[in-house]
């Protein structure tokens, strides 16, 4: 498969940032260029996607015609509160490491050494809470018969299917002047 074409499919694919790169580098250099820049897309994307998708639940799926209308307040409640923490860190990253003079130096230390530690300790203890407050007792019946891994199975076939057609389309009709080595 072409580089580029196999960089955008898996980076569209995979869902770990690590294993987009990993999986990138086996098909070469410049597939994992086009693997880490597809899935630095959707990560840029992830906020834009978790506010359009609070936005149609509250107002077309959970809405009640006969009752009153949603509020700016019932977004703001179902709307995903990571992505403001993400994008703010983001941009402060991003301002310190180019406008400082040692702004590369000061975010690799930041982002290494005892804070990776703690990064990692964070992380862990987020999906521990997540599994604490999980009800098994009430998903038992819902994983009857299979249903959810054949959900998943489908669900994961057309990802991959879907997106392997719009890498396609993207890279090789709409912009193959633009990709072609």
């Amino acid at each position: 498969m072409d580089p580029i074409l196999g960089g955008a499919w898996l980076g569209g694919t995979i869902d770990a940032t690590g294993a987009v790169a990993a999986a990138g580098a086996v098909l070469g250099d410049e597939a994992l260029e086009v693997a880490a820049t597809v899935k630095m897309i959707q990560n840029i994307l992830i906020g834009v996607t978790a506010f359009c998708v609070a936005i149609y639940w509250v107002t077309f799926v959970e809405r009640d015609p006969a009752g009153p209308k949603i509020g700016i307040s019932e977004i703001w409640y179902r709307f995903p509160k990571f992505v403001l923490g993400f994008v703010s860190m983001s941009i402060l990253f991003s301002v310190l490491y180019s406008s400082l003079s040692g702004g590369p130096e000061l975010i690799n230390a930041m982002i290494g050494g005892s804070t990776k530690t703690l990064r990692g300790w964070f992380f862990c203890l987020a999906f521990v809470s997540i599994g604490l407050e999980t009800n098994f007792r009430q998903l038992l019946p819902q994983l009857k018969g299979g249903k959810p891994l054949v959900l998943y199975v489908c669900g994961q076939s057309l990802n991959i299917i879907l997106t392997l057609v719009m890498a396609y389309l993207m890279f090789k009709v709409v912009f193959a002047d633009a990709v072609t080595p």
